[in-house]
């Protein structure tokens, strides 16, 4: 099912708004100028990762901009929400050719704008009825590590510190280079 997000905007006094000009007329939508200096771009999402990326990519330019607007059809929406959805979109396509999203931490606001987006599968993710694979991890200690808790004193290929030795405020003139600065340890 597509959607259409359209995205208006300008004008703006930043040095960028060219770059958002000529990223609206190269992008995946249809662009259009509205009056002097304000801009449409209409993208239809569905399987075209372009589109996404094209939304993601005009979006990260203008989304901050006062007079930068977002509709999905005729309805308002969060030009962060939909930047979010755009960008995330355009890397499950990439990645698998659909959404593998998991909701095991339940469903984002972007998700509702996203025509990937499949509630049966979000909803058994959140009650846990698709529950991932365990993870396994491995924590190996050195042998230094494994000499102390067999409660031997570890042998230490570095010098030995003198236990009565004490940090100097300063670094002595023997610790500096020719240059003058420090010398590492």
């Amino acid at each position: 099912m597509d959607r259409v997000v359209t995205v208006e905007f300008g004008p703006s006094r930043s040095e960028r708004f060219g770059k958002a000009v000529a990223e609206a007329r190269s992008g995946a939508g249809e662009y259009s100028e509205l009056a002097p200096n304000r801009y449409r771009t209409r993208f239809a999402l569905g399987r075209d990762g372009g589109a996404y990326m094209g939304l993601a990519r005009l979006l990260e330019r203008v989304r901050h901009w006062r007079a930068t607007e977002v509709y999905e059809d005729d309805e308002p929406v969060s030009a962060d929400h939909a930047r979010e959805m755009a960008w995330c979109a355009s890397g499950q396509l990439k990645a698998f050719g659909d959404c593998r999203f998991r909701f095991d931490w339940g469903v984002f606001p972007r998700c509702s704008l996203c025509p990937l987006f499949d509630a049966e599968r979000a909803i058994r993710d959140v009650l846990g009825e698709n529950e991932p694979r365990g993870l396994v991890f491995e924590i190996r200690f050195g042998p230094r590590v494994q000499a102390v808790l067999r409660g031997e004193s570890p042998s230490m290929n570095e010098k030995q510190l003198d236990p009565d030795w004490h940090v100097p405020d300063f670094a002595p003139e023997e610790w500096r280079n020719s240059s003058g600065e420090e010398q590492a340890g």
